[in-house]
């Protein structure tokens, strides 16, 4: 595990965490799952073994250089979460190398909001991106993430949503 500094943003003793092993990364898949579970998003789809697989699917493009989790620490205890990825859909098999990525599962627990600490997960994954050499990095905003994201210099774009 590496650290990320973020003194200015975080109170200590936080901290910003890079990391790779699969008990880490699946403390960020569930951290991801908390959050689909506060927003009201379906998870019914899931299958029994989802955080195993998305565990698995997360290690791999890990080790392979294409995500990067990062969890957030205070006192020694996990209270976050969020992931950058390069994306990986069709477009990418079009491309010599994808200069999209993608930002997921930007989560605090509610006890330890308001201290900067989605701002920091988010300013990691950012700055992760732009190192691959990615040009645009994408994110789908709750209302709660919102002002954060747009301070950080994201804009509203023409993607819409049908629900089917």
């Amino acid at each position: 595990m590496s650290t990320i500094s973020q003194a200015n943003e975080v109170p200590q003793p936080s901290e910003i965490v890079a990391v790779s092993a699969a008990a880490d990364i699946e403390v960020g898949v569930r951290f991801r799952y908390a959050m689909k579970l506060e927003l009201n998003m379906d998870v019914s789809g899931l299958l029994p073994d989802w955080a195993e697989r998305e565990t698995r699917y997360f290690v791999g493009r890990t080790a392979s250089g294409g995500a990067q989790w990062y969890l957030a620490r205070v006192n020694g205890e996990f209270v976050g979460s969020s992931c950058a990825y390069v994306d990986d859909g069709w477009h990418s098999t079009l491309v010599r190398r994808s200069t999209i990525g993608w930002i997921i599962g930007v989560y605090v627990r509610p006890e330890f909001r308001g201290r900067g600490l989605a701002r920091a997960l988010s300013s990691a994954a950012v700055e992760w991106l732009r190192g691959t050499g990615c040009k645009k990095a994408r994110l789908h905003a709750s209302p709660f993430g919102r002002g954060i994201y747009e301070s950080l210099g994201f804009t509203d774009s023409n993607e819409m949503e049908l629900t089917l």
